[in-house]
């Protein structure tokens, strides 16, 4: 009972297996579809596919080049190269595997899981337990792109053993390693990571090296802190020859409105005995009768922290405080900033950094004439902390001179 080489074969695998391995017939009907250059069945207990396989259960779906069924030990035996792709999230590749018959229990060799496109692990040997666990022995961890031309990633975890628990989205590593271009750094009796699809829970996120002319090479390793469901805190140890910085990062969500809280705090080589920082303060609030306050404070130690490390290339820093209403004929806006100069050529004392602005527009339909038309009142004002009455940048106006529109 076997189709020719070139035929290809799709059925029911459940359809199958009832017609040739009777007592099988509850468990066959769960299967979905098979698809199979050639099928062969071999007396009451074995059914054999090979070329081009697909199997599809549930939101699973297996491809491979020869599938064995044996019905007396109710698994399949799979020959390489294999893929399982589960849901839109996880993929396995493997040299050859023994599953159940949901492909949710077993053994497999050679195997690689990615996870979200983003996270790779490569062991010698993967077994899942329950539906519920992977886990991978002798295991390799990385988000870098690994090809024959580089087989070793800029950096890796390599683990004894690695488990994955995909109803909790955690990756546990047991005896692990952190190496940079193949060369030990950190060891961890045990490590705990979120996977790439969970959004929010307590661990270490995935690290990231950085580089650059005045600090060098370094790594950065975000600790994400989940305080409840409407906050969260961000922590970031950066460590490199030159510097030691924290970083952080607070949000909350209210029911009107929502703020963020970004910084860092520093030691390094570039200013000598002298600490760094930098602290940005944004958000928004809805007011009654249908206005919103906004806000974006912002504040640095120094005029070339924020370059130097990569948070920003603003040469101007402001601040900003607005209360602004927008309804179908009408906006209204009143804002406060100050302005801070990073640029070595300026003096902040004679620049107009403390500016006030209002705005006031109106739209009309006149009724006899047709068409319609805006009325628009706006109010400016600027001041410096300079008092000086002479003009020594030669436009024409005293250094000092503040004002108001």
């Amino acid at each position: 009972m076997a189709a020719r080489p070139a035929f290809r074969f799709r059925t029911v695998l459940a359809l199958v297996v009832a017609l040739v391995c009777a007592p099988a017939v509850v468990m066959a009907q769960q299967f979905a579809n098979l698809v199979a250059d050639r099928v062969t069945v071999e007396g009451n207990s074995r059914l054999i596919a090979e070329g081009n396989i697909e199997i599809l259960y549930g939101v699973t779906r297996l491809k491979a080049e020869s599938i064995l069924f044996d019905r007396a030990a109710n698994t399949f035996e799979i020959g390489g190269p294999i893929t399982i792709i589960e849901g839109e999230n996880a993929i396995i590749f493997a040299d050859s595997a023994k599953l159940d018959p949901e492909l949710q229990d077993g053994i497999m060799t050679s195997a690689r899981l990615v996870l979200d496109q983003q996270l790779q692990l490569a062991a010698a040997e993967l077994t899942r337990a329950g539906g519920r666990y992977t886990q991978l022995y002798k295991t390799v961890a990385s988000s870098c792109q690994v090809c024959a031309s580089n087989p070793v990633p800029l950096w890796q975890i390599r683990a004894q053993r690695v488990v994955h628990d995909q109803q909790e989205k955690q990756l546990y590593f047991y005896k692990a390693q952190f190496r940079v271009a193949g060369v030990p750094i950190l060891y961890f009796p045990r490590l705990r990571l979120p996977d790439p699809t969970l959004k929010r829970a307590t661990g270490f996120l995935i690290p990231r090296l950085t580089s650059t002319s005045q600090l060098g090479i370094g790594i950065k390793v975000p600790y994400f802190i989940a305080i409840g469901d409407h906050s969260d805190l961000t922590l970031t140890p950066y460590l490199s020859p030159k510097t030691r910085t924290l970083e952080f990062r607070y949000r909350r969500a209210f029911v009107a409105g929502e703020i963020e809280i970004k910084g860092a705090m520093t030691q390094d080589d570039l200013v000598s005995g002298k600490g760094r920082n930098y602290l940005f303060l944004k958000g928004g609030f809805d007011l009654p009768e249908q206005f919103r306050l906004n806000f974006d404070i912002r504040t640095v130690s120094d005029s070339s922290y924020l370059l130097d490390y990569g948070y920003g290339d603003q040469d101007r820093l402001p601040s900003l405080i607005e209360i602004t209403r927008t309804r179908r004929n009408e906006y209204i806006r009143g804002a406060a900033t100050v302005y801070r100069s990073l640029r070595a050529s300026e003096d902040n004392a004679l620049q107009p950094n403390n500016i006030i602005d209002g705005t006031y527009a109106r739209r009309f339909s006149p009724g006899v004439i047709g068409g319609s038309g805006q009325l628009t009142f706006d109010l400016h004002g600027h001041q410096r902390h300079s008092r000086s009455l002479t003009d020594t940048d030669g436009d024409g106006l005293s250094d000092g001179l503040d004002l108001l529109r």
